[in-house]
């Protein structure tokens, strides 16, 4: 991780966190998952994490899958609808892996931008 890729980053996740959420409001879970996500790499590995990520069944309160497509519209630079999951198995995982992570590092200093909606209390 260096200050000097990660910062090279905010602009392009701030481009892509506000066409996501155009009114400035990101479900709070998505702190939650971005939080967890660079520990999980550094302690589970990059494909574990990213299956889990993507698991589609999970039940979670947001999709988690939503993060990768995130992270992989700001590694490509286009919109494109691919997994990260299988774009790191057809790249090389030992050069994508510090870029993601400075990516997801990005990515959580920019969602502390924006508002977190808690949801319904009584959820």
């Amino acid at each position: 991780m260096s200050k000097k890729r990660i910062q090279k980053y905010i602009p392009d996740a701030m481009r892509v966190l506000n066409k996501e959420f155009s009114d400035g409001i990101i479900p709070s879970a998505y702190n939650g998952y971005i939080s967890s996500f660079g520990a999980s790499i550094m302690q589970s590995g990059l494909l574990p994490t990213l299956a889990l990520f993507e698991n589609t069944n999970a039940k979670t309160k947001e999709s988690k899958e939503y993060l990768s497509y995130i992270i992989i519209q700001i590694l490509t630079a286009k919109d494109d609808d691919i997994s990260l999951l299988h774009y790191v198995l057809d790249g090389n995982e030992e050069l994508l892996k510090p870029k993601i992570l400075d990516i997801s590092i990005a990515i959580k200093l920019s969602i502390r931008t924006f508002k977190l909606d808690e949801g319904k209390k009584d959820e």
